[in-house]
């Protein structure tokens, strides 16, 4: 078990807990090291032969978006992971504390695997931690390619899948799935996980030929600059780094306007040896607690070195769920109702 709530890495490893800037909150080595511990206990005993395992707070389902698979056609498999309430796993950048999926496939004689899809992540802010990954439910898809020939009736997509599961605590989840699909000589059909897919795919990062970007780096600040399409405005937007050793991920950023734009800024890490060359991940528009994004955009743009001013900090107000608005509204009404009924009344009855 791995206590996660304002804690570190350092923290998680039995170490003193940091002050309030740590030296390190994150690097490569910490990270490999926590998976090393984690995935040596997750793998203790595997729930296997199945298509869908399930951990103390998370199920898993391996499936698959079509019905049958034909000699050298792609097609596309995935994890659905459903999280209990208050409970979640975590994206490609797990931020300043977590672990990413990790998939080890066993796939059929000349069939090749591609990376994980990551769709666009949650912020899990914990006080000077901040996070990036998923809450309520998830679905992490994966191409795999079969060869040319296939010389079998079905064939058997399987793998390991381990994960981090945290809440007030962190607990290692792990499953051995697998899943048969018929092979076709004709077109395969829809399978009942199709609209999950097409669900997913509207949550993943676009990549529009009518935005540009350019990235500066320096010691106050990192800028991203956008140019947006024509009509295109936002209040506001937020950059989720792929990359550790990048941006204080906890720190507020900064966002303001310019004629045909905006710009994005970030506190350096301050762990972080040198400017870095390059700056990847998801850039968000008006993004709110508990709603999809308006705009997802991946990003992936060389930096230049400078010294950009840092842009002002955006509110972090989360919004209200909607269910509390609708309750707001149902009091101010009875309020005005009971209000307006003793108006009418006649005095002194």
């Amino acid at each position: 078990m791995y206590h996660h709530r304002r804690m570190t890495f350092w923290k998680k490893q039995g170490g003193a807990r940091p002050g309030p800037r740590p030296l390190l909150k994150s690097t490569r080595l910490v990270s490999d090291v926590l998976v090393a511990l984690v995935l040596a206990v997750a793998c203790a005993a595997p729930a296997r032969g199945a298509s869908t395992g399930a951990s103390r707070n998370v199920t898993a389902a391996l499936v698959s978006e079509e019905v049958g698979v034909q000699p050298g056609r792609p097609f596309v498999v995935g994890l659905h992971m459903r999280m209990r309430a208050g409970w979640h796993t975590y994206w490609k950048n797990p931020g300043d504390a977590g672990l990413p999926l990790r998939i080890k496939w066993s796939l059929p004689e000349g069939f090749l695997a591609g990376p994980i899809q990551w769709p666009v992540p949650e912020r899990l802010p914990d006080g000077p931690v901040m996070s990036y990954g998923y809450e309520g439910d998830v679905l992490l898809p994966v191409q795999i390619t079969p060869p040319s020939l296939i010389g079998t009736g079905s064939v058997t997509i399987a793998g390991t899948f381990e994960w981090l599961e945290c809440k007030d605590v962190c607990l290692p989840g792990s499953a051995v799935l697998d899943i048969t699909i018929p092979v076709l000589a004709g077109a395969p059909r829809p399978s009942p996980a199709a609209a999950l897919f097409t669900e997913t795919r509207s949550r993943m990062p676009q990549s529009p030929a009518d935005w540009s970007f350019s990235a500066e780096a320096g010691p106050r600040a990192i800028s991203l600059a956008v140019r947006v399409p024509a009509g295109f405005s936002s209040k506001g937007a937020y950059f989720f780094p792929d990359q550790p050793l990048v941006a204080d991920f906890a720190a507020p950023q900064g966002f303001e306007r310019f004629p045909g734009g905006c710009r994005i800024t970030m506190t350096p890490d301050p762990n972080a040896k040198r400017t870095p060359e390059r700056l990847s991940g998801v850039l968000v528009f008006d993004e709110r607690a508990g709603a999809r994004p308006r705009t997802a955009l991946s990003v992936d743009v060389p930096v230049i070195a400078g010294d950009p001013a840092p842009a002002p900090k955006q509110s972090e107000r989360r919004a209200l769920p909607n269910a509390l608005y609708v309750a707001i509204f149902v009091i101010l009404g009875v309020g005005l109702a009971l209000l307006w009924r003793f108006a009418r009344r006649p005095h002194g009855t």
